[in-house]
């Protein structure tokens, strides 16, 4: 919602819950069931801006929603980043591997998008009921602030970070790429005296604090863990992309990589790192503030 419109509404459903509860004596349980009778966030929304949406009914919009977001943001990432694996492997030029992954990523985002609303399109119009948490809401589908990550975030920490640790030894130990028999790193193998086992043990302990916070919740002192780890890793690897001496030389000479172009996509990196470790830090302040 727009911003003065949604503290209008805030006020007001905070009014009309704090009454029902005090309606039915306080209960305990008064709370959550004056939320069930409320429903879906995104239905209220949708009744309190007056604007239905268009090219589904409400029976199909909200489950085609999430349904379109949650493919968008985890399938067409993934399918860039393979794109761009594969076209490393080939000996394609920087721009080409770039270029070909940024492709990608688009054209997926519009055929997840298209054909994900064509059959929720055909299931509307034919009647066809809608997926079964279509019509029910149920306040276990918020999440608690109070709480830490939910099982799903540990999990995924527990799979990408040992595999993000195996692939950077991996790069170094057993690479795909050969020139005269010698296999070339990835990344610049002088590099082990300091910064890579850095990583790996920031890797490590970020993954004892996705333990941590999925047990304790976000507190403060789990938010300041948080922004130590994410300097611990973003200062050195930006400093070292800036640098242009995180890449194998070796590498980029055997490519006949354009150097210009290469110190061009690091410092692009750069900036995404820093963006991405200024919101990672900025997030757990807010969870943890949030929390209580």
């Amino acid at each position: 919602m727009p911003g003065r419109v949604r503290h209008e509404v805030e006020a007001e459903l905070r009014e009309r819950i704090e009454d029902t509860v005090e309606a039915q004596g306080g209960r305990p349980e008064a709370e959550r069931e004056a939320l069930e009778i409320l429903g879906d966030p995104l239905r209220i929304g949708v009744e309190y801006i007056g604007r239905e949406p268009a090219l589904l009914g409400p029976r199909m919009f909200f489950p085609w929603l999430r349904l379109t977001a949650l493919l968008v943001v985890t399938v067409a990432p993934i399918v860039a980043a393979i794109t761009m694996t594969v076209g490393a492997f080939e000996g394609d030029s920087v721009g080409a591997i770039i270029g070909g992954g940024v492709w990608t990523l688009l054209e997926m985002v519009v055929h997840l998008v298209f054909w994900t609303t064509l059959v929720f399109v055909v299931l509307d119009w034919t009647g066809i009921s809608a997926p079964s948490d279509a019509d029910t809401w149920s306040v276990d589908q918020l999440p608690d602030p109070r709480a830490g990550t939910g099982l799903g975030d540990l999990v995924a920490a527990g799979v990408f970070l040992p595999f993000f640790a195996a692939l950077l030894v991996w790069q170094h130990v057993s690479p795909p790429f050969v020139e005269d028999g010698d296999r070339l790193a990835v990344l610049d193998p002088d590099l082990w005296s300091w910064y890579l086992p850095l990583v790996l043990v920031t890797l490590a302990l970020e993954l004892a604090h996705a333990v941590w916070v999925y047990r304790r919740g976000w507190t403060w002192p789990a938010a300041w863990a948080n922004l130590g780890l994410t300097l611990l890793f973003a200062v050195p690897t930006i400093a070292l992309l800036l640098d242009g001496s995180i890449v194998n030389p070796e590498l980029v000479a055997h490519f006949d990589w354009d150097p210009a172009v290469v110190e061009q996509v690091l410092r692009g990196i750069a900036v995404g790192v820093g963006l991405v470790s200024a919101w990672e830090a900025f997030d757990g302040f807010r969870k943890a503030q949030a929390a209580g």
